[in-house]
């Protein structure tokens, strides 16, 4: 290629990011945006809300958030997440959340502001945030009040044991008896219910040996081979944002010889009655007619 050609070409390509920037934005998310989850789904005026989901760019931009079409103060902004501050003459009442930017409005998903909860406990941090049954965990926050009396402090569906409470600091004790999993962890009290805080039992690889053992008992219920699972592995597809309980898995099982590998995919649900992972079905995507206590599969795992 002769150095004509080449100048041409380079200019052709500096024109092409000129265009990009121009038509994208630089640092602007080139989708749409969409909304995952508020945290929490409901407040007083003068409080704020977490935003999470994506493609709301790196900066706000000319980024907007709406309660019902009442565009609200942002208080941080980036891609993945924005904090929003609820105005504090909003009214009490039901209200549909969305993110606007250059690349269009997002998703709409509801907020309550309710004004009787402002003086409900809030959750800034768990320390630990991961460990085992029996650990003992101090939450950090404001409006536990000074004693608990009815106060109570929730960890998945069930209650955990208060060591010490004060006003701004809680001790709890981690249940017994828990299997490797996510956990939600709130407080209640008279006043109300806090946001909640995440805490994890057991390493990632503990959870997905969980899950494999899950499926090799449901192969085995089923009449089905197990023959080589010590060898076969296990990996995340999927989680639900909907309900987190429920997951997607990938299971591989290795070939021998010149022979390639096989994998299956299973649907699995955390069983809090019984504090483990229960797989429902390997029969899939779709996942048709898959239930669990009369709940079907999440919508957003349905073709996982």
């Amino acid at each position: 290629m002769g150095r004509k050609s080449l100048t041409v070409a380079a200019l052709l390509a500096a024109i092409s990011i000129v265009l990009s920037l121009v038509l994208f934005g630089c640092g602007a998310s080139s989708t749409k945006p969409e909304i995952k989850s508020l945290e929490p789904t409901s407040g007083p005026p003068g409080s704020e809300v977490v935003i999470e989901g994506g493609s709301f760019g790196a900066t706000q931009g000319t980024g907007v958030v709406f309660f019902s079409g009442n565009e609200v103060t942002v208080v941080a902004w980036a891609d993945t997440v924005i904090t929003a501050k609820i105005p504090s003459d909003m009214a009490e009442a039901t209200y549909g959340v969305t993110v606007e930017t250059d690349q269009g409005a997002s998703n709409t998903v509801e907020f309550k502001v309710a004004k009787g909860a402002a003086n409900a406990p809030k959750i800034t941090s768990l320390t630990p945030e991961n460990g085992k049954s029996g650990d003992e965990v101090v939450i950090a926050g404001s409006n536990f009040g000074s004693t608990q009396g009815s106060g109570k402090v929730l960890f998945g569906t069930g209650t955990a044991q208060v060591e010490k409470w004060s006003d701004t600091s809680i001790t709890f004790m981690v249940p017994a008896n828990l299997s490797p999993n996510t956990y939600g962890v709130t407080i209640e009290n008279s006043s109300g219910k806090s946001n909640e805080a995440i805490f994890k039992i057991g390493s990632e690889q503990d959870k997905l040996a969980a899950q494999k053992q899950a499926v090799i008992d449901y192969l085995k219920a089923q009449g089905q081979s197990t023959a080589g699972s010590e060898a076969w592995t296990c990996s995340l597809v999927k989680q639900s944002t909907e309900d987190p309980n429920w997951e997607v898995v990938a299971i591989g099982i290795p070939g021998s010889g010149s022979e390639e590998g096989q994998a299956f995919r299973a649907m699995l649900v955390f069983n809090n009655m019984l504090g483990g992972w229960e797989c429902l079905a390997t029969d899939g995507p779709p996942w048709t007619g898959v239930e669990f206590k009369g709940e079907s599969v999440p919508s957003d795992l349905a073709n996982e």
